[in-house]
């Protein structure tokens, strides 16, 4: 998705790539406007992880029985880019463990869609 021999960038940054695939758009919390950084506050997510272009670690700012990670990385690929979209949740104890299972199949369709969306947004930036 980024030229070749160019490096991958975050669909013209990390911004910009989670304003393309936010459910929440318009919510509580404005996006910063500089590139991120560890710390920040995107909607309802903390930047807990940061390799500029390369590497984006997310947390949900909502209480859950346990802890949960939303990981998105660019490999250059080709003439182009991979996106890979990583999601994890460590429950804690027996809630935790219910949790997680009962959301399981939704946030494979959640994710799935919202690495789609993603895709599609840098294609279309680079068309």
């Amino acid at each position: 998705m980024t030229p070749a021999g160019s490096p991958p960038r975050w669909c013209g940054g990390p911004a910009a790539a989670w304003t393309g695939c936010s459910a929440a758009r318009g919510a509580r919390r404005q996006r910063p406007d500089r590139p991120l950084r560890v710390g920040d506050r995107v909607d309802f997510w903390t930047v807990t992880g940061l390799e500029a272009g390369r590497r984006l670690v997310l947390s949900p700012d909502t209480r859950l029985p346990g802890h949960m990670d939303l990981e998105l990385e660019v490999h250059p690929e080709g003439d182009g880019s991979r996106l890979v979209l990583r999601h994890g949740f460590t429950p804690d104890g027996p809630a935790g463990r219910l949790y997680g299972e009962a959301t399981r199949l939704g946030d494979v369709a959640l994710y799935a869609w919202m690495h789609r969306k993603l895709v599609l947004a840098a294609q279309a930036r680079t068309a």
